[in-house]
Order: structure tokens, then C-alpha cells, then sequence
């Protein structure tokens, strides 16, 4: 796997100001999260998306407790049985790297928990997943694409982001991504 990206990554400083932003959501539910700026307002412009789904999509998908804040973690790795949350993209690759290959096929990689076996394609090598600023354009790519699918059910779009085949499912997805972005824009 290659572990350079086609492009220039995000600063160490950038990634660890756009980690602060993902971990704003402290245990007080009332405390504004403000993505002025950020990697999500960045991208939610280039995939015309409103910044707050796509954090909530991220939140939902790859939601991490520290240090009494919680919020989307870039470097999370799911398999069908177990969620890592490695500390930095480098321990995120020896996780890869360790891990069977067969896990790795079906795993859901970065922030947006972008699927390996669905979307690898997308990218010319899977460690690209685990680049913050790859994953999120990634990311937001399909849940752009499962939005234009259904234009007039927004829940069941933004629920096909998780599951095309399973309708009851991917409703309540989408329901509770909704509940969460209307959260965070009344505290914005």
C-alpha cells in the first residue's frame, strides 16, 4: 500500500485544528460547533453539501470519546467485528497492515467510514482512505451521489450513505444524521 498521497496532505497543524473541530461536541449537547473554516465547509462547497450533514454523517459513522469531548475521528478503522481508533494515520496503517486481508476487504476506513470493497476504486490505493482531507472528498462524493438518487426523501438518501438494500434501516440513518445536523446548526 502506498502510504504517500497523489497530493499535498493536510499540515500537521491543519489535521490537528480540523481533529479539534471534529472533537467539539463536548458532553454539554448546547456547546456551538462553529465549521467556519474548516475541512468540512472546505469540501461541503466542492460536493455542494451543507457542511453540518456532512459532520454529522462523520460523527455518526465514526464517532470517538476523548478526553471528555467526542466527535468524528479521521484515523477509525471498522471491521465486521471490531472499531479501532487508532491514535495518527501511521498506527492507522500498521493497523491495516496487521490486520487479515480479508478484514480489510469489507473494512470501513476514516471519518466517513468509506467502505474498502464498495469504494476502494475511488481512490489508487486504500491507504488514501486514512488521508482526512481524501476521505472526506470521498465521502462526501457518495452521499452527493445517494442525495441525487432520491431527491425528494432526503432521510432514505442520506440512509443510503449506510445501506442501498436495506429501506428500514437506511431510513432510520438518515433520521438520525437529520436530527443530528439540525442539532448542530441551532447551536451554531
Amino acid at each position: 500500500m502506498d502510504r504517500n498521497p497523489p497530493h499535498k496532505p493536510l499540515t500537521r497543524r491543519a489535521l490537528l485544528a480540523t481533529a479539534a473541530a471534529g472533537l467539539a461536541l463536548a458532553a454539554a449537547p448546547a456547546r456551538a460547533l462553529s465549521l467556519s473554516g474548516t475541512i468540512w465547509e472546505q469540501t461541503g462547497r466542492l460536493a455542494q453539501l451543507d457542511p453540518y450533514l456532512l459532520y454529522a454523517v462523520s460523527y455518526v459513522e465514526s464517532r470517538f470519546d476523548r478526553r471528555g469531548r467526542t466527535g468524528p475521528w479521521p484515523y477509525a478503522v471498522r471491521t465486521t467485528t471490531e472499531s479501532y481508533h487508532p491514535e495518527n494515520f501511521e498506527a492507522a496503517m500498521d493497523l491495516i497492515h496487521r490486520l487479515p486481508a480479508e478484514d480489510v476487504k469489507d473494512a470501513d476506513l476514516g471519518w466517513m467510514q468509506v467502505n474498502v470493497r464498495w469504494h476502494a476504486h475511488r481512490v489508487p490505493d486504500i491507504s488514501h482512505l486514512l488521508h482526512a482531507d481524501i476521505n472526506l472528498r470521498v465521502g462526501a462524493g457518495i452521499l452527493r451521489e445517494a442525495l441525487d438518487s432520491l431527491p425528494d426523501d432526503p432521510a432514505l438518501a442520506i440512509g443510503r450513505y449506510h445501506t442501498w438494500m436495506d429501506t428500514a434501516r437506511g431510513r432510520d440513518y438518515g433520521n438520525r444524521v437529520l436530527a443530528l445536523r439540525a442539532r448542530l446548526k441551532a447551536t451554531a
